[in-house]
């Protein structure tokens, strides 16, 4: 009986170097993909792009690499492909490497593409190997699953300023390197991960909930939505905002998406654990609700104050970004390929659709103004999330897994 109930407690114990090798593999690959919106004031001056067009050329971008994903996760639940985890890597490094090399605008998006592609293949199988070895710590493991994936978004900008400002854009030849990494890497816990995933196949599709807990998967893929939205807008159009209205230079406005992005990366690390405790809806009301003011503030801060903005904001309201995924799998814990794909890649995917938006409204109306619409998604999230079931945290200790509504 003893040996029963030790063997039991050490299988929901996480998988501490799976999570971490995962990771890494997330960091490096959004590292990659992330560089698509922090590259384009280089784009606008190399193939002289309108605002319009540099809104695609990002549209493109988040479709290919994120509004797939949910097609491939549903793919891959009824058959794990683990192979597809060093190969997404370095099939989306091989398209990094070529951008710079683009002779023009569509051989630009034909590359986009294929660096999405890539992501796309690797992201619902990467979210399902955390999922498996997280044991009865979901929020934790995706919380350490996404931190790379956040961290490789807040690098990104900081790549543009040390190397592509320096070497033009043919370096992106290099990134064929951090593309070999990954891959090497990942490749070390394929046989891990296939064993783990045919083990757990009998319950590869099955789906609970009902039809109320596909109604609360389509509200928090709308709160996601607006989340992306943000995020997406002010990744892409916030240096250009720096540049052209405040007169910086390309490589300080680059360290203010970073700031933005990095204390999400952290906000991500600490959300994860923190609704483990307090629960998932509570975390997300509260993160979106406390970004209004900081995301209002946003267009009129300047120097420092601006800094401290962007931290606080970035923060906030990117820490629910690993909870959204677990409340998704929640809810319905038989599909957690394609929830993983909806969550990471549908919803962070129409981020592409609010960059073109922006992009449409900064050639109409000016970049402010596009600006100070992207500050106003916070509060619309936080209405929306008022309205997601409730679910049951894991305080004081363990507990089951949140109700699923019937």
């Amino acid at each position: 009986m003893e040996q029963r109930a030790w063997q039991q407690s050490a299988a929901q114990q996480p998988v501490w170097k799976a999570l971490w090798i995962v990771s890494l593999g997330h960091f490096l690959n959004d590292t990659m993909t992330t560089l698509v919106p922090s590259l384009l004031p280089l784009f606008q001056t190399h193939l002289d792009l309108s605002y319009v067009e540099l809104g695609v050329l990002v549209l493109v971008a988040n479709v290919t690499s994120s509004m797939v994903q949910p097609i491939v996760g549903a793919w891959t639940d009824r058959r794990p492909r683990p192979w597809l985890l060093p190969a997404g890597v370095f099939v989306a490094g091989a398209g990094a490497a070529g951008l710079g090399y683009a002779p023009g605008y569509g051989w630009l998006l034909a590359l986009v593409a294929l660096l999405g592609a890539g992501s796309a293949a690797f992201h619902p199988e990467a979210s399902r190997a955390a999922h498996l070895a997280a044991g009865v710590r979901k929020g934790t493991a995706q919380s350490i699953f996404q931190v790379g994936g956040n961290a490789g978004q807040a690098v990104a900008p900081l790549v543009v300023g040390l190397l592509f400002v320096h070497t033009g854009l043919p370096g992106s030849v290099w990134l064929l390197v951090p593309a070999m990494v990954a891959a090497g890497a990942l490749a070390t816990i394929v046989p891990w991960y296939g064993a783990k995933a045919k083990a757990k196949a009998p319950q590869a599709v099955r789906t609970a909930g009902g039809k109320e807990a596909v109604g609360a998967v389509v509200l928090l893929l709308t709160v996601v939505t607006f989340r992306s939205w943000m995020q997406a807008g002010l990744a892409g159009f916030l240096p250009l905002y720096y540049v052209n209205v405040r007169g910086l230079s390309t490589s300080v406005a680059e360290v203010y998406t970073a700031l933005f992005l990095m204390a999400g990366a952290l906000g991500t690390f600490i959300g994860g654990p923190l609704s483990d405790r307090i629960g998932k809806r509570r975390l997300i009301l509260v993160s979106m609700a406390g970004a209004v003011p900081f995301s209002l503030v946003l267009p009129y801060a300047q120097g420092v104050w601006a800094a401290i903005d962007v931290v606080l904001l970035g923060f906030i309201v990117l820490s629910t970004f690993a909870v959204t995924v677990v409340f998704g799998q929640e809810l319905m814990p038989g599909r957690i390929g394609m929830v993983s794909g909806l969550m990471i890649g549908l919803a962070v995917g129409m981020g592409g659709v609010g960059a073109s938006l922006a992009g449409y409204v900064a050639d109409r109306f000016g970049i402010t103004t596009a600006i100070e619409i992207l500050a106003v998604l916070p509060l619309l999230a936080a209405l929306l999330a008022w309205r997601l079931p409730e679910d049951r945290p894991l305080w004081p200790k363990h507990r089951p897994a949140p109700r699923v509504p019937r």
